[in-house]
């Protein structure tokens, strides 16, 4: 982040969204990410998922709240943000981001409530599943604004409808690894095949295994790929298009292939697709490892998305 920062420094441009935005984007992401999986396994392994699914829902809306809070100290009058819920615009996307995050916070810190005080009863209870699908739809709808809010600034370098969609599903990738180093670190399931035992990160039931391997990889390789589609449409996307990207690749391309293609993509996919392929289980330090290379490339990702678009457009 600071060699990013310093190479931002040396251009003759002004970003009014610095790194605190970035954070507000990653942080958010991550929040939302681990709050959908955590959904997923309360609502299809029920009981049997109950401390990772507590864990993870009482750090979702922490997430979210941090990168609120980095927002707010990056406007300088953090009490603006009151403005947001009293001059209400419906067609602007901006004005939607207040009531989105605040909800998505409120909602995951009920339902951690009600699984902290029900425990394994709460998995059985119809409100606890209403409000579990009530936080997953706002979970997604934050993790589509963070991307879309970019994208209806108008700006070139944002303005690609594959931009919330790639925001997306960086948010959940890094999420779901997160939650995985969260099992990991406070279940370590110990299966035990042929006398040779594995830490696994895994949820199971009586009927099926729930292991990350496919899920990340499936993540991963979707991600490359909306990633190697917006490059291919910035072909006919127009002039201030390529430029944008020239702009990035210029001020930025270093640290693109480095941290967002190979440590954030190539490394994990390998890790990942091994394992997969393999059939083998991702070990706890496989696990930390895996989630380190993902966290670095989520935020690289949103970090060169957010200031390569302010830079201005040369000739035009």
């Amino acid at each position: 982040m600071y060699l990013i920062d310093k190479e931002v420094k040396e251009m003759n441009f002004h970003a009014y969204w610095d790194y605190r935005v970035a954070l507000d984007l990653f942080l958010g992401g991550v929040g939302i990410g681990v709050f959908l999986l955590a959904a997923y396994f309360s609502l299809v392994f029920k009981e049997k998922s109950l401390k990772v699914t507590r864990l993870g829902f009482i750090l979702a809306p922490v997430l979210v709240g941090l990168g609120v809070f980095a927002l707010l100290t990056e406007l300088g009058k953090p009490f603006r943000m009151l403005s947001t819920f009293i001059n209400v615009n419906p067609t602007s996307v901006t004005s939607w981001g207040g009531f989105l995050q605040t909800i998505f916070i409120l909602l995951s810190f009920v339902i951690f409530l009600v699984v902290w005080k029900h425990k394994q009863n709460a998995y059985q209870m119809g409100l606890f599943k209403g409000l579990v699908i009530a936080g997953s739809v706002f979970a997604l709808a934050v993790g589509i604004y963070h991307g879309l809010l970019l994208m209806s600034l108008g700006v070139p370098g944002w303005a690609n409808g594959l931009i919330p969609l790639m925001f997306l599903v960086s948010s959940i990738l890094s999420g779901s690894s997160v939650l995985m180093v969260i099992e990991a670190v406070f279940m370590r399931s110990i299966i035990t095949k042929n006398k040779e035992v594995y830490s696994e990160t895994a949820v199971s039931s009586d009927a099926q295994v729930f292991t990350y391997s496919k899920l990340l990889v499936s993540l991963v390789a979707i991600q490359a790929l909306l990633i190697l589609t917006w490059r291919i449409s910035l072909n006919s996307a127009g002039t201030e298009a390529i430029i944008a990207y020239q702009n990035l690749i210029s001020h930025f391309g270093v640290y693109w292939w480095i941290l967002v293609i190979v440590i954030g993509l190539i490394i994990p996919l390998a890790i990942a697709g091994y394992s997969t392929i393999k059939k083998i289980k991702m070990n706890f330090y496989t696990a930390m490892a895996f989630t380190a290379v993902v966290l670095i490339g989520s935020y690289a990702f949103k970090h060169i998305i957010l200031y390569s678009g302010q830079i201005p457009l040369a000739g035009l």
